[in-house]
């Protein structure tokens, strides 16, 4: 928070200069390319992790309720959210989640893939795309590698949609590649209720190609994780993790691998009891012709997927790997970071940590069989929905008045007779 109360203190200066002859955006841009020029890697890596750390509501509440010495238009202050929050994501697409640490690209081109997508291409108010009148664009929703996300709205028609632009150099061929694996998905799974819902595809339109689908309104998991804990909606962690491995059983089942599930792929409905909803498939993987149960090993000297959800065999280039148990190692990930509200890879003592935590025996025997070694963990996501849906003390009941919740005793006992 500290980065960007000193943005802010900044921006007050010379808030009079961006009324006049520069914008909001390019002000931000100058002030960053100032504040990492000539810094050592190392102090630039620190700076982007730390905004990479702040969730999009404390953004949000900053700004709400900053004080600058000369007042500033409303349009202003929420512009700078926008920009904030994107530099939030952007910094966390690039740190914190391992996607392009010192050691694989230097920081002066790390800024520039950060400040370039800094303010969306697309404005509040736009069509869809020329000649598409129904559907107008009113809010964006975020940005990634591929382009941005905006929530749209018809007129003639009840339920908004979100509408994924591909604004990338290579964005035709990136909607394709998730086009086909969506459109798979609807054949196969239908509308699965742990999977996001693709509605139609526009690969011509201009200015950008994009993607239409359902439109979740609950945030995703990553925001979750990073919200204020007193602040969370309320989240069955047991709910959770069961709806995402129903979601990758029943990809796992006809042949479709995601190979890039982290909190922010997961959608959550909004509404009391959220469910998840699996999302982005960009970087899937269909075996459409292999039955069920076939085992489809992948080697690559490419690694696809975000580096904090992939298993350490994935580093060896050399090594064959199993794509769903890649999947599986991704879930454990996501499980564990859940649990301890951190954005940040399982340490090697994190069992440990997790029991200290209240965390019972069994959600810990079953995190670390996610992330165990390939020849211990769970084949693929069937294999883990069977034992989350096996047989144990129940999660909610009502204690007598006097009486002691016993219920984690309960649980341990059960556990220790399915050991």
């Amino acid at each position: 928070m500290e980065a960007l109360i000193t943005i802010l203190k900044t921006f007050s200066v010379a808030v009079g200069a961006t009324q006049g002859t520069i914008t909001v955006g390019q002000w931000l841009v100058n002030y960053l390319k100032t504040r990492t020029k000539d810094k050592r890697s190392a102090e630039v890596l620190q700076f982007l992790q730390e905004l990479g750390c702040t969730g999009d509501k404390q953004v949000q509440e900053l700004v709400r309720n900053w004080s600058p010495p000369t007042p500033v238009a409303a349009s202003v202050r929420d512009e700078l959210t926008l920009l904030l929050t994107n530099l939030v994501r952007g910094a966390r697409f690039h740190t914190t989640q391992g996607t392009a640490l010192s050691s694989y690209l230097r920081c002066e081109r790390l800024i520039e893939q950060l400040l370039a997508n800094l303010e969306p291409k697309r404005r509040a108010g736009q069509l869809v795309a020329p000649g598409r009148t129904d559907w107008k664009l009113e809010r964006f929703l975020g940005m990634g590698a591929f382009g941005e996300v905006w929530l749209g709205r018809n007129a003639y028609f009840p339920y908004p949609r979100a509408f994924k632009f591909f604004t990338s150099e290579v964005g035709q061929e990136w909607l394709k590649r998730e086009a086909e694996v969506l459109s798979h998905i609807k054949v196969k799974l239908g509308n699965h209720s742990n999977v996001i819902e693709y509605v139609d595809i526009a690969v011509a339109a201009t200015p950008y190609p994009y993607l239409m689908l359902d439109y979740v309104g609950g945030g995703s998991l990553e925001q979750w994780i990073l919200d204020v804990e007193a602040e969370r909606k309320h989240l069955d962690v047991a709910d959770l993790i069961q709806g995402i491995a129903r979601g990758l059983t029943a990809a796992h089942r006809h042949g479709i691998y995601h190979r890039d599930l982290k909190p922010a792929n997961i959608l959550l409905t909004d509404g009391p009891d959220p469910t998840p909803k699996i999302a982005d498939f960009g970087l899937s993987k269909v075996d459409a012709a292999q039955p069920a149960g076939f085992s489809s090993y992948v080697s690559q000297n490419v690694l696809v997927g975000t580096r904090m959800y992939l298993p350490p065999e994935a580093a060896d280039p050399y090594v064959i790997r199993e794509p769903a148990m890649d999947d599986v190692f991704a879930i454990g990930v996501v499980w564990y970071q859940v649990l301890t509200g951190k954005i940040e890879r399982p340490p090697y003592d994190f069992a440990e940590r997790l029991l200290t935590t209240g965390v019972t025996s069994r959600t810990v025997r079953l995190v670390s069989r996610c992330l165990a070694h390939p020849s211990r963990r769970f084949r693929d996501a069937g294999e883990l929905l069977s034992e989350l849906e096996g047989d144990e003390a129940p999660l909610d009941w009502q204690i007598p008045k006097d009486g002691y919740d016993v219920a984690p005793l309960a649980r341990e006992f059960i556990d220790s007779l399915a050991r």
